[in-house]
């Protein structure tokens, strides 16, 4: 037999997709549970048997890891291109090719974070009127964020 033979190339888009889901959230133990329940509790509130509390926050549960897990593949991508980016700038201005304002850059960040911090105060206000269900988004966005 000859092993020399020509093997299937994956293309470079497939190996992306293979390796960012390579640990798909939804193969967790407690994502298959609480699908689990909102499914049957969506269930027996269509046949009048409970109320559609149950499914929101089984459902704000896995929302929660979704987006937790997604983060954290975010995150690991966005500080990579921030430290590429810092690395390149730190290089263009020790050759001298770029000349930065560090006060200006720093009075910007620190504009950019005040807005950022006052728009959390505000989301905080508006999740807790659905505190239940923030509750269980939050648990979820915490064991979502840990799926490695």
């Amino acid at each position: 037999m000859d092993y020399d033979q020509e093997q299937p190339q994956e293309s470079p888009s497939q190996s992306i997709c293979a390796a960012f889901l390579a640990d798909a959230p939804w193969n967790a133990k407690s994502v298959i549970a609480a699908g689990l329940v909102t499914a049957g509790s969506l269930a027996s509130w269509v046949a009048d048997y409970s109320s559609p509390a149950v499914a929101g926050i089984a459902g704000s549960y896995l929302a929660g890891f979704f987006l937790g897990w997604a983060s954290r593949r975010f995150l690991r991508v966005a500080a990579l291109i921030t430290g590429g980016l810092l690395a390149g700038i730190a290089v263009l201005e020790e050759t001298g090719w770029i000349d930065l304002d560090w006060s200006s850059v720093e009075a910007q960040i620190s504009h950019a974070v005040a807005a950022a911090q006052q728009g959390a105060q505000g989301l905080k206000h508006i999740f807790a009127g659905y505190l239940p269900s923030t509750g269980a988004g939050a648990v979820g966005m915490f064991f979502g964020f840990r799926k490695k």
